[in-house]
């Protein structure tokens, strides 16, 4: 039987917190877990039963920690990962990784982490305490979301040292103001709760719950072992921790082990836990525990968010906004993950009357030679690229000074085939009201097509035959799953040449249906570029279909009215082939 919190106490250890609990057929990930804290909460779980997922920066570090864990377990219990939290590239790798390996866990431990550092930059630019211990669990944490099961719990560890500063949303990188190791430190803590009340905030109504966690002072870690007696007399002079217990290693995961696993708290979340209890409010700071009232301001909370979008350069759904408004985080979730394999390269396309140069650099790219009648074309862009599947790319072009339009191409390398397709915003004059106007007819969207083929490849010029306009797909129904939790599927029915229905079967806007403006490419018969213009919505779609593979990837672009500004909206969905609709040849629609 498993007790109560009134049994535990500032000494309780994660043997007792697990006591009675099984934890067999539950997944847990780990950051940071060949040393200390995430060391010993993996020894907590494995000695339940549960399976671990484990997070190292090195391939040394790696095979020092399965020796010891082997030794003592089960291998087949756990798994070891590399990880560098410092690094975005190497974040969106690992969540690559995982999420085409299918792992679905139970919960996460966002436990790495460096403290009261010198300052230094990580490889984005980011002071490095606020880069590592925020937004790369940020980034993670936020990106790992289709693997959160029904019922999953977030840890993010915190500490006592979140009482020393708020975060700077003006100057988190200490650009203007002179660094304090503390402060840096301080500051990184206190994001570490406001994410996870903000994160539990917006997953709460899916079951998917969080929790800040302080474990108090541990001395069995090398968080400090870089630091000098001056370093912690800078300490004391902001806040005083002689009151603040010394644990033992045991003690100290106990609470962030209780979050995680305990049943005590399966149906909660957005809770700050010390001491293997509720933290209490304490606005001295200048104790050791408790938490500041910063850390509970919903509002600021909400801009440490957006900030960190803005930072990561990646924007993650809302879920608790209402049904009624578009919800755009959720369709990026299946989506194939970014490619570096045309970077650095020149591409010449000829066209019926054009040839056309592109040259793409890391992240930008230069354009010559495309042009469409009354619209200014800039020559240079920002480029993001996804490989559909082998030497099949989406490539998606934005003009940050020209956010009037946007640039989609589709690439296929194997038969030598491009299609350009340009969207641009031109919104409709206000309707008069006075007059009865039944439906919306017209999207504000006006997309340009541009057939192309390249002129490298393997494929002489001569043979390849450029993307066409296609009727195939007219009559066929499919399910378009953008993401797996919360589930987020959209049915389709291709009607015609110029419309197609949806019916929204999962996902924030469940039981919205319409139809929208549709056009059909082909390149080959698994292999076809689709785009619609929606009404109700203020938005547009560019879509690569691979049918052999069973996948859509593209992109939306519009205008939503919530914040008033062009939002680019990177999507990918699995589809599910339903039957389709077989007319009689006197009826077929066109």
């Amino acid at each position: 039987m498993t007790k109560n919190l009134n049994h535990y106490h500032v000494h309780t250890t994660w043997n007792e917190v697990l006591d009675g609990i099984s934890l067999k057929n539950k997944k847990y990930l780990i950051t940071g877990a060949n040393i200390g804290l995430g060391k010993e909460s993996a020894k907590a779980i494995l000695s339940h039963e549960g399976y671990v997922v484990l997070t190292v920066r090195t391939e040394e570090k790696k095979q020092q920690l399965y020796t010891e864990l082997s030794s003592q377990f089960d291998d087949a219990l756990f798994e070891i990962k590399l990880l560098d939290l410092s690094s975005l590239n190497d974040i969106r790798r690992f969540v690559k990784q995982i999420i085409l390996e299918d792992v679905k866990l139970d919960g996460i431990l966002a436990n790495a982490g460096v403290m009261a550092t010198d300052f230094k930059l990580t490889v984005d630019g980011f002071e490095q305490q606020f880069g590592i211990n925020h937004l790369g669990h940020f980034l993670l944490i936020n990106k790992l979301t289709p693997c959160l099961l029904k019922g999953a719990r977030v840890v993010m560890m915190t500490s006592g040292a979140h009482r020393l500063s708020n975060v700077d949303l003006d100057d988190p990188n200490f650009n203007h103001r002179p660094y304090s190791r503390w402060t840096a430190y301080g500051q990184s803590k206190s994001a570490n709760v406001l994410f996870a009340f903000e994160f539990d905030r917006r997953w709460k109504d899916y079951n998917i719950r969080a929790f800040a966690v302080a474990p108090g002072i541990v001395l069995d870690t090398n968080l400090h072992l870089h630091l000098q007696h001056d370093d912690f007399k800078e300490l004391a002079e902001k806040q005083d921790t002689n009151k603040v217990p010394v644990k033992s290693l045991s003690a100290g995961v106990a609470t962030q082990i209780m979050a995680l696993c305990h049943p005590e708290f399966a149906d909660k979340g957005g809770i700050f836990l010390e001491h293997c209890s509720y933290s209490q409010i304490n606005e001295d700071t200048r104790q050791g525990t408790g938490v500041i009232p910063w850390v509970l301001d919903v509002a600021f909370g909400q801009k440490l968010w957006h900030l960190s979008e803005e930072m990561v350069n990646e924007t993650f759904t809302e879920y608790a906004k209402l049904k009624s408004e578009v919800s755009y985080g959720e369709l990026a979730h299946n989506r194939l993950p970014q490619s570096k394999k045309i970077s650095l390269t020149g591409i010449e396309f000829k066209t019926e009357n054009a040839v056309i140069e592109i040259f793409f650099d890391q992240k930008s790219c230069t354009i010559e030679g495309y042009h469409q009648q009354g619209i200014f074309i800039p020559k240079e862009a920002n480029y993001e690229a996804v490989e559909v599947r082998n030497n099949l790319f989406f490539v998606d072009l934005l003009f940050p000074e020209h956010t009037e339009i946007t640039l989609s191409i589709a690439l296929d390398f194997t038969t030598n085939k491009a299609l350009f397709i340009l969207t641009q915003y031109q919104p409709k004059s206000l309707p008069d009201h006075s007059k009865p106007i039944p439906l919306k007819l017209a999207s504000n969207y006006q997309q340009y097509f541009t057939p192309a083929i390249i002129l490298t490849g393997n494929h002489k010029v001569n043979e390849c035959r450029y993307p066409f306009i296609t009727s195939d797909l007219i009559g066929s129904r499919a399910l378009y799953c953008y993401s797996n939790l919360p589930p987020t599927v959209y049915e389709h029915i291709y009607i015609n040449s110029h419309w197609y229905c949806y019916n929204v079967i999962n996902g924030i806007r469940k039981g919205d249906g319409g139809c929208d403006q549709v056009s059909y490419y082909k390149f080959d018969d698994s292999t076809y570029v689709v785009t619609w213009r929606e009404l109700l919505i203020d938005l547009s779609f560019v879509f690569v279909y691979d049918l052999e593979n069973k996948t859509t990837t593209g992109k939306g672009w519009g205008n939503l009215s919530e914040v008033n500004k062009m939002i680019n909206i990177p999507a990918g969905a699995n589809i599910i082939s339903l039957n389709s609709l077989n007319y009689p040849l006197n009826y077929i629609p066109t």
